[in-house]
């Protein structure tokens, strides 16, 4: 109980720091001000030392809000101005953080058409996860196909992939081989978006990547009715 009430009273006290702080970081930054509802929302990672060793507690806070953002903008006007720098802060407090690295791969170039910040946030998952999380590696790949037509490198980090313990390393392993092969063209893109809807936990990536795969059979077989997302 004692340890409950100590980590309300850290959160509430880390969200009141850096609120009151904001406007020091703004100077230092050169950042324009942030509207109230983001008064909590640090300029960069130059606030870790203001946050007394629980940078990745307040990155959890962080995480919730993100969530809670972009569920909020997704029912109203799908705009998201502050989507990229809370999911990089995110990962700068908390660089072990799984779930913000997915995230930012697969929505940040859906919903804010900046596929460079996914990538730049993608390539520090690399960094802290990429020998123990192969999604993080495989979502990179899959980047590298998806916005930059780059087979070779999308085929390397399916490769990158498929070596990481506990990966699916024949299905990787495939994936690497047709892409290095430059086969398959047609039906790719679903492959790959369903292969990441079966192995995402989070539901609104979920949701995301089903409404895409009902997109993009529809776009690639006009004729053709899609089985269930689940039957695939």
């Amino acid at each position: 109980m004692k340890r409950s009430l100590l980590f309300i009273i850290t959160v509430l006290l880390l969200l009141g720091a850096v609120a009151a702080t904001q406007n020091r970081i703004t100077r230092i930054t050169g950042n324009q001000p942030k509207p109230q509802s983001m008064a909590y929302l640090p300029g960069n990672e130059r606030v870790k030392p203001l946050l007394l060793g629980f940078h990745n507690t307040y990155a959890h806070v962080l995480w919730i809000r993100t969530v809670l953002y972009f569920g909020d903008n997704l029912m109203t006007d799908r705009s998201f101005p502050w989507l990229v720098q809370m999911l990089d802060i995110v990962t700068r407090l908390h660089p072990q953080f799984y779930p913000a690295y997915e995230f930012a791969g697969l929505l940040l170039p859906a919903y804010t058409d900046n596929p460079d910040a996914a990538r730049i946030i993608l390539e520090r998952g690399m960094i802290h996860l990429g020998d123990t999380r192969w999604n993080i590696a495989f979502i990179l790949g899959m980047h590298y196909y998806r916005y930059h037509n780059n087979y070779e490198t999308a085929a390397h980090y399916f490769s990158v992939a498929s070596g990481v313990p506990g990966a699916p390393s024949e299905k990787l392993g495939t994936l690497a081989a047709t892409f290095f092969q430059r086969s398959g063209r047609d039906t790719e893109g679903v492959d790959l978006l369903y292969f990441l809807y079966q192995t995402s936990d989070n539901p609104t990536v979920r949701r995301h990547l089903e409404e895409r795969i009902e997109e993009l059979f529809s776009e690639q077989f006009p004729d053709r009715q899609l089985p269930m997302v689940t039957d695939l």
